[in-house]
Protein backbone atom coordinates (compact mmCIF):
# COMPACT_ATOMS: atom_id res chain seq x y z
CA UNK A 1 0.00 0.00 0.00
CA UNK A 2 1.47 3.76 -0.79
CA UNK A 3 2.62 5.85 1.70
CA UNK A 4 2.09 10.02 1.86
CA UNK A 5 4.15 12.63 3.47
CA UNK A 6 1.14 15.17 4.04
CA UNK A 7 2.61 18.76 4.75
CA UNK A 8 1.15 22.14 5.57
CA UNK A 9 3.43 24.44 5.84
CA UNK A 10 3.54 28.29 6.51
CA UNK A 11 5.93 30.43 4.45
CA UNK A 12 8.20 33.07 6.82
CA UNK A 13 11.28 33.47 4.57
CA UNK A 14 10.61 33.35 0.26
CA UNK A 15 14.29 33.93 -0.22
CA UNK A 16 14.88 30.83 1.51
CA UNK A 17 11.78 28.75 0.40
CA UNK A 18 12.76 29.46 -3.17
CA UNK A 19 15.91 28.00 -2.16
CA UNK A 20 14.61 25.07 -0.71
CA UNK A 21 11.45 24.79 -3.80
CA UNK A 22 14.33 24.47 -6.16
CA UNK A 23 16.12 21.81 -4.07
CA UNK A 24 13.72 19.38 -2.82
CA UNK A 25 12.56 17.69 -6.08
CA UNK A 26 15.43 16.00 -6.03
CA UNK A 27 15.34 14.88 -2.98
CA UNK A 28 12.08 13.22 -3.36
CA UNK A 29 13.21 11.56 -6.48
CA UNK A 30 15.99 10.07 -4.78
CA UNK A 31 13.32 8.48 -2.63
CA UNK A 32 10.77 7.47 -5.57
CA UNK A 33 8.60 9.93 -4.44
CA UNK A 34 6.39 12.20 -6.88
CA UNK A 35 4.15 15.41 -6.06
CA UNK A 36 0.45 14.94 -6.01
CA UNK A 37 -0.41 18.38 -4.60
CA UNK A 38 1.95 21.71 -4.44
CA UNK A 39 -0.72 24.63 -3.93
CA UNK A 40 -1.34 27.82 -2.08
CA UNK A 41 -4.93 27.59 -2.48
CA UNK A 42 -6.16 25.34 0.14
CA UNK A 43 -9.13 26.18 2.05
CA UNK A 44 -10.54 24.54 5.34
CA UNK A 45 -14.03 24.31 6.29
CA UNK A 46 -13.97 22.91 9.56
CA UNK A 47 -11.97 22.71 12.66
CA UNK A 48 -10.11 26.08 12.64
CA UNK A 49 -7.53 24.79 10.49
CA UNK A 50 -6.06 27.55 8.52
CA UNK A 51 -3.66 26.21 5.57
CA UNK A 52 -1.05 28.08 3.88
CA UNK A 53 0.97 25.75 1.37
CA UNK A 54 -0.25 21.99 1.33
CA UNK A 55 2.12 19.35 0.11
CA UNK A 56 1.23 15.66 -0.72
CA UNK A 57 3.95 13.62 -2.20
CA UNK A 58 3.14 9.96 -3.03
CA UNK A 59 5.39 7.01 -2.20
CA UNK A 60 5.49 3.05 -2.86
CA UNK A 61 5.28 2.32 0.54
CA UNK A 62 4.09 4.04 4.13
CA UNK A 63 7.59 2.58 4.62
CA UNK A 64 9.20 4.62 2.06
CA UNK A 65 7.66 7.67 2.88
CA UNK A 66 8.67 7.57 6.27
CA UNK A 67 12.26 7.02 4.85
CA UNK A 68 12.21 9.97 2.77
CA UNK A 69 11.06 12.34 6.01
CA UNK A 70 14.59 10.83 7.64
CA UNK A 71 16.55 10.33 4.38
CA UNK A 72 19.84 12.07 4.46
CA UNK A 73 18.75 14.08 1.37
CA UNK A 74 16.03 15.47 2.98
CA UNK A 75 17.44 16.19 5.95
CA UNK A 76 20.24 17.98 4.13
CA UNK A 77 17.59 20.38 3.32
CA UNK A 78 16.40 21.09 7.05
CA UNK A 79 18.12 24.18 8.01
CA UNK A 80 17.05 25.66 4.74
CA UNK A 81 13.12 24.27 5.64
CA UNK A 82 13.55 25.59 8.81
CA UNK A 83 14.87 29.02 7.91
CA UNK A 84 12.10 28.89 4.92
CA UNK A 85 9.05 27.88 6.54
CA UNK A 86 7.19 26.48 9.81
CA UNK A 87 5.87 23.17 8.97
CA UNK A 88 3.63 20.33 10.04
CA UNK A 89 4.66 16.85 8.47
CA UNK A 90 2.82 13.67 8.99
CA UNK A 91 3.39 10.17 7.38
CA UNK A 92 0.18 8.25 6.31
CA UNK A 93 -0.60 5.09 4.80
CA UNK A 94 -3.11 4.42 1.69
CA UNK A 95 -6.55 3.47 2.76
CA UNK A 96 -6.99 -0.06 2.28
CA UNK A 97 -10.24 -0.25 1.91
CA UNK A 98 -10.92 -2.05 5.48
CA UNK A 99 -12.99 -0.18 7.84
Amino acid sequence: MKGYVVIDTEIINSEAYAEFVEKIPAAVAASGGRFLVRTNNAEAFDGGWEPKRFVIIEFESFEAAKGFVGSDEYTALDNIRRQAAKSRIIVVEEYDGQA
